[in-house]
């Protein structure tokens, strides 16, 4: 550890030299001294030298030695500073203390007795200062190396670990490939009809989430092809005309088969995979022109589609076996089901609507709301226009799936429009309307949207609290020491006690801003309203200080069972949006009370002057992501969470407001009993 020097250097800055009275007296440490008797030699030492100890005395003049005493704090910050004054003066004191951080002020007539005992007392205390700043010194680099030590040796276990577990995996990857294969080949082996076969098949690629179910496609020469399929989960068996030939080779999507299977199954494909299957049994009853091709819808990554070719390719050589002998054993028996009883089995509402939104078909879950009726906004929401949001309009034109939201009384659905090709042209008569219900995960999105908005307020306030922390728990210890060397009733007393307390309500400011911003969930709290609102007014100064504030808070003795910071953010919410309501000065009003008619609840109103909410949009103002912000000023999400949070803990709110008279919220909330 690097020890002090044993020799301290004192700086004497005065346009008097050192009276030698001063220089000879014995010191607790060898001392230098080094002189500067003007403030241009004065200013030079400090910023080159090194000192332990600097007296600057106000035979400069008063802002000479102030501004001495700054830059001896910049840049002498562990040295002690001392001042020397002729005539008592409270003004330069606090100056001194202020700008130059001084701790001891001296007369110009000290007694050498006193004059060693400051100058002992100061070296003390730099030598202090020096021991702590060297030991954090080097337990901050011992800690760096003892970090930097283990994760080596952590990278090393981790490297060798890896390549341990690799050639085990890769071995066990192997021997797992072998048996799952032996074993489907064996379950083929005893499959009687193309459903068991493609319910086998469908069953072994379950481990690839994003692969439709499998289509198979074969014919027996000309154009009719048999197409077996799953439909919401039920095997089909259907026919159709295809007159082309059918892929010789893989590939990835072929144009014809795919606008083949979009106009026959009724839904659009995006991208298919599809496999020929070799036939050799059933060519010869075929004469040799039976085809075969097995497909699947696909929205497979690249990375992802390695891995299932790969995976299929192993397995086309036992399918192609298995499909040749049922072909054989029961190429008359098929097994079909209406299109209407697999698309009535489907969970979402499903529509295919044509130009004019009239309804072409549809599943039973799309009239489950209202009265059939031929346009589809009528039959599914009970509208006379179009749903607002709906995207069947842009796929008409786009001639792409589009996406888009509508709401349905209090559900909100994802609808998926899908247009149809005709084969004249290539012209959108139809598209297909797929209705997915999303109501459950835009709740989850809206908390998930407030929990990383107040996770960012958290870090933010967080931060703010490292920083402002150590330098006000400083002054405030400051304060406190001088309190105590200084005399009750003198003014420096006094301001000395003031410093303190401001120090004390800054600290208390930041804890209420950290208790604010916790994004975690918190036990329930018995607490008063009032207290919520005390903690947070002062966290809206800058946005209440255009406005005057009257605070009329009647109910401190009554308590409720919350969560503080999520009450906070109600709060907050409500005060924030009147001031910005008012665009001019004027008047916030917060009071609360205990209800006559109601003794087991407390009221809570927030009310402004400004020009209050528009009649047209005061059915609107509780909706997610509803807002008359300009963008970027507002998410919509505020009033919407308010109304979830005071909702959870049995309240509710509610407002009155009429244009140009302000607005009023009123929260009512349940008085607990916190003895039971």
């Amino acid at each position: 550890m690097i020890q002090p020097s044993k020799s301290d250097i004192i700086l004497w800055v005065s346009r008097d030299p050192l009276p030698d009275a001063y220089r000879n007296l014995s010191y607790s440490s060898d001392i230098e001294w080094a002189e500067a008797q003007s403030d241009v030699q004065a200013e030079r030492l400090l910023q080159t030298g090194r000192f332990s100890l600097i007296i600057v005395s106000t035979d400069f003049g008063v802002n000479t030695a102030l501004d001495l005493l700054y830059l001896a704090k910049v840049h002498q910050a562990f040295s002690i500073r001392i001042l020397r004054i002729f005539e008592p003066s409270e003004r330069l004191a606090r100056e001194a203390i202020n700008r130059g951080q001084v701790s001891r002020i001296i007369s110009q007539g000290i007694s050498a007795a006193d004059f060693r005992k400051c100058i002992n007392g100061a070296i003390e205390r730099h030598r202090e200062k020096f021991q702590q700043l060297q030991l954090l010194k080097e337990s901050s680099r011992q800690n760096r190396e003892l970090e930097a030590f283990t994760n080596s040796l952590e990278q090393l276990v981790e490297e060798r670990t890896f390549h341990i577990e690799t050639s085990h995996k890769e071995e066990a990857d192997k021997l797992s490939r072998e048996r799952l294969l032996i074993r489907f080949i064996k379950e083929l082996a005893v499959q009687r009809s193309f459903e068991d076969i493609l319910q086998a098949l469908r069953k072994e690629l379950r481990k690839f989430h994003k692969l439709g179910d499998p289509i198979l496609a074969y014919r027996f020469g000309g154009h009719k092809t048999y197409l077996m399929s799953f439909q919401g989960g039920h095997f089909s068996q259907t026919e159709t005309l295809i007159d082309y030939p059918l892929p010789e080779k893989s590939c990835l999507n072929d144009p014809q088969l795919v606008k083949h299977f979009a106009n026959h199954f009724g839904r659009p494909f995006i991208k298919i995979l599809i496999f020929p299957l070799e036939l050799k049994l059933i060519v010869q009853l075929a004469e040799g022109k039976a085809e075969a091709v097995l497909c699947f819808e696909s929205s497979l990554a690249e990375k992802e589609l390695n891995v299932f070719m790969e995976y299929i390719n192993d397995r086309i050589g036992p399918l192609s076996m298995a499909l040749d002998r049922v072909l054989l054993e029961n190429q008359l028996s098929v097994f079909s089901y209406r299109w209407e009883k697999t698309f009535d089995s489907m969970k979402d509402p499903i529509a295919i609507v044509d130009m004019d939104y009239e309804i072409v078909r549809s599943n039973k879950k799309f009239v489950d709301n209202f009265p059939a009726s031929p346009k589809c906004f009528e039959s599914f929401s009970g509208k006379k226009s179009i749903c607002q949001g709906c995207p069947a309009s842009r796929a008409f034109i786009e001639k792409v799936p589009k996406t888009g939201q509508i709401k349905v009384m209090d559900r909100i659905y994802q609808v998926y429009s899908y247009p149809i090709l005709a084969e004249n042209g290539g012209r959108v008569t139809n598209v297909v309307n797929q209705y997915v219900d999303i109501t459950e995960s835009q709740d989850l999105y809206l908390k998930v949207l407030q929990s990383e908005k107040m996770g960012a307020i958290g870090k933010l306030a967080g931060h703010i609290a490292h920083e402002l922390n150590n330098p006000l728990t400083g002054l405030r210890s400051l304060a406190q020491v001088l309190i105590k060397e200084s005399t009750p009733g003198e003014s420096l007393y006094s301001d000395l006690v003031e410093i303190e307390k401001a120090s004390s309500r800054s600290q208390k400011i930041i804890k209420n801003l950290l208790e604010f911003s916790a994004s975690e969930s918190q036990p329930l709290t018995f607490i008063s309203v009032d207290e919520i609102v005390e903690k947070t007014l002062p966290m809206l100064k800058t946005a209440l200080r255009s406005h005057r504030l009257q605070l009329k808070l009647n109910s401190k003795n009554a308590l409720v069972k919350v969560e503080p910071h999520l009450l906070q953010q109600v709060v907050f919410n409500l005060v924030n949006n009147a001031c910005q309501a008012m665009k001019e000065s004027g008047t916030l009003i917060v009071s609360s009370q205990i209800l006559d008619d109601k003794r087991n609840m407390v009221e809570l109103v927030i009310s402004d002057t400004g020009p209050g909410i528009p009649i047209e949009v005061q059915s609107k103002i509780f909706e997610a992501f509803f807002t008359t912000k300009k963008e970027g000023l507002g998410t919509g999400l505020g009033l919407s969470m308010s109304k979830s949070i005071i909702e959870r803990f049995g309240g509710r709110i509610c407002f009155e407001s009429e244009p140009g008279k302000g607005a009023a919220f009123f929260i009512t909330l349940p008085i607990q009993d916190w003895t039971k």
